[in-house]
């Protein structure tokens, strides 16, 4: 009897610390991976050398269902971009995102938000503790700039970075998560296919075109829609 009463009391212990995602625990229980939606979309998603998806993504999935935004694994009619800005410093962080939508016929709509997060290591989870969401209707330069500058710059086609054969760093196997710069995930979604990737250490691999093209990208949408102004020490490595 008294070996069930402890096997109970074990069970509610262990259920307290794995639903609760604001506490920081003495060990280390990893939330589930996202569920990766079954359709006929073409998904383009990377993964770890041991088949493990990215943490990015599983912290962006996170997010999403959080602020309850459309699924975009599951296509767009006709393209969807997400720039979701993290700044991984401590267990209080600062978050952005930019989303971008366009619909035949329809003006194209942008919403940035601003995210108030609380990271937790132990439980490999992110917390919007608050949001701020703001509709844009016009960027600066016009929609037409936009979209020429998304098309020369090909970000709808751009590789994640641990991809390109310049890049080198050991704890692409598991944890790049654990980097201290800005990090810049990208989710591209169109009626057939989509992708997502990530890129950071701006300063450091600069002279590589891709890397390039979206620090350039980065800088242009900050002034486009009036992002927060941010220290340049976040696109150090």
């Amino acid at each position: 009897m008294k070996k069930n009463q402890n096997i109970l009391i074990l069970f509610f212990i262990v259920l307290t610390f794995t639903s609760c995602y604001n506490t920081i625990l003495p060990f280390r229980i990893p939330t589930s991976n996202p569920i990766i939606p079954n359709n006929e979309i073409i998904k383009d998603i990377p993964r770890y050398e041991n088949g493990k998806i990215f943490k990015y993504y599983k912290f962006t999935k996170q997010k999403q269902k959080q602020l309850k935004l459309y699924i975009p694994e599951n296509g767009y009619d006709s393209l969807m971009y997400r720039f979701w800005f993290t700044y991984p410093e401590g267990f209080h962080q600062f978050g952005e995102l930019l989303e971008l939508s366009f619909v035949p016929n329809q003006k194209p709509i942008a919403k940035y938000y601003k995210l108030d997060i609380f990271f937790n290591p132990t439980r490999e989870y992110e917390v919007i503790n608050f949001s701020l969401d703001t509709l844009i209707k016009v960027p600066k330069s016009g929609w037409n700039k936009l979209i020429d500058t998304l098309n020369i710059l090909n970000i709808k086609n751009l590789p994640t970075i641990e991809d390109l054969d310049e890049f080198k760093d050991t704890s692409k196997k598991d944890d790049l998560f654990n980097n201290t710069s800005l990090t810049v995930l990208t989710e591209v979604s169109t009626s057939s296919k989509y992708r997502f990737y990530e890129y950071n250490s701006f300063n450091k691999y600069k002279n590589i075109t891709e890397v390039n093209n979206i620090f350039k990208l980065i800088k242009y949408l900050r002034k486009e829609f009036k992002m927060v102004d941010i220290d340049s020490d976040w696109y150090k490595e």
